[in-house]
């Protein structure tokens, strides 16, 4: 994707921190100070395990953020140039499920049991466009069409318990297409799905963003729906965003140990090792984070300075950034043998 046809993101989130207040009156600093854009047309990935904060930045995306005990303490996400998080409710209402649309991991929970999916279809589009309600129909059933669905007069009349969860998950997919979102946002959208069903839903996806002109921002644990979907690939540990790269760069020269961790669990038809590595200890708390780097305590190059002091982000050519001691402040690795 070539970003110069378009300079202005999409989405723009600036220096956007995020904190849950405790029971025990304590606070767990679950995003901290993350900065990154989407482009037009472009799929940008955000990786990391669970608990690194992935899912709770698209919620604040959404606004959708549960508030208590939920706080953003700073920044700015930007739709278009406009501030979300300035934005009254009843506006941030009329966006959501029309300009920023998203796709959910288990599709059962956020479609409606008791109503069937023309219903559920029909009410999303008429909330957002002038329509009557046999245009409604119209749309709902040419987006059905559209994700693959060839019975699609069927399952119109259908309760969402009567289909598969492939057939479900295109279901949400044409719901969040309906309107033409300027952006998409997938939370985990095929791991509740086996491995022929994923790749359908993978391409279905990038199909329809190319035909809509829409954005993605796809949020995933797996490097390997990431290789074949990603224009760019952000890795976020603990609340932060550890490196930032297209998705060639990241896969050929990862930078930070934690990337580099993570791309050792995908598995090769080359391999004929039993087991596939795995990354020592646990994310940290967010309650209890430590005073330097994050991945200090799991990472097999940590040095005295990692647990003093935060690294500060450095940029590299080829648009990659990343927050590591291990490079000095003028992009040189610092030896580690």
């Amino acid at each position: 994707m070539d970003m110069e046809k378009d300079k202005n993101p999409v989405l723009e989130v600036n220096h956007l921190s995020i904190c849950f207040d405790l029971a025990n009156g304590q606070q767990a600093k679950v995003v901290e100070d993350i900065s990154f854009s989407v482009y037009k047309e472009e799929t940008v990935a955000l990786v990391g395990e669970s608990g690194s904060g992935k899912s709770i930045t698209s919620l604040a995306v959404m606004g959708l953020l549960p508030i208590p005990p939920g706080r953003i303490t700073s920044g700015s996400i930007r739709l278009n140039g406009q501030d979300l998080l300035q934005m009254k409710q009843k506006n941030m209402s009329s966006i959501r499920g029309n300009e920023i649309s998203m796709i959910f991991q288990e599709p059962m929970t956020s479609l409606d049991p008791v109503f069937k999916v023309s219903n559920q279809m029909i009410e999303g589009i008429r909330r957002h466009q002038a329509v009557t309600k046999r245009e409604g129909f119209a749309i709902a059933l040419r987006m059905l069409k559209e994700v693959g669905i060839a019975n699609a007069e069927k399952v119109m009349h259908e309760y969402p318990h009567q289909l598969s969860g492939g057939m479900r998950q295109r279901v949400m997919i044409a719901m969040a297409m309906a309107n033409n979102p300027k952006l998409l946002i997938a939370d985990e959208p095929t791991t509740a799905l086996d491995v022929t069903v994923q790749a359908q839903i993978l391409r279905l996806m990038l199909k329809m963003k190319r035909e809509h002109g829409s954005a993605i921002l796809f949020i995933t644990h797996d490097m390997g729906v990431v290789a074949e979907t990603a224009d760019r690939v952000m890795v976020m540990y603990a609340g932060q965003i550890v490196e930032e790269a297209p998705v060639k760069t990241l896969f050929t020269q990862p930078k930070h140990p934690y990337t580099a961790a993570l791309l050792q669990t995908i598995p090769s038809l080359d391999s004929n090792v039993n087991r596939l590595p795995s990354i020592p200890g646990t994310v940290p708390s967010a309650s209890q984070l430590p005073n330097g780097c994050r991945f200090a305590a799991r990472c097999k190059h940590a040095m005295s300075i990692c647990s003093e002091k935060q690294p500060e982000i450095m940029q590299f050519e080829h648009d990659q950034q990343v927050r590591c001691h291990l490079y000095t402040e003028k992009g040189e690795m610092v030896s580690v043998e």
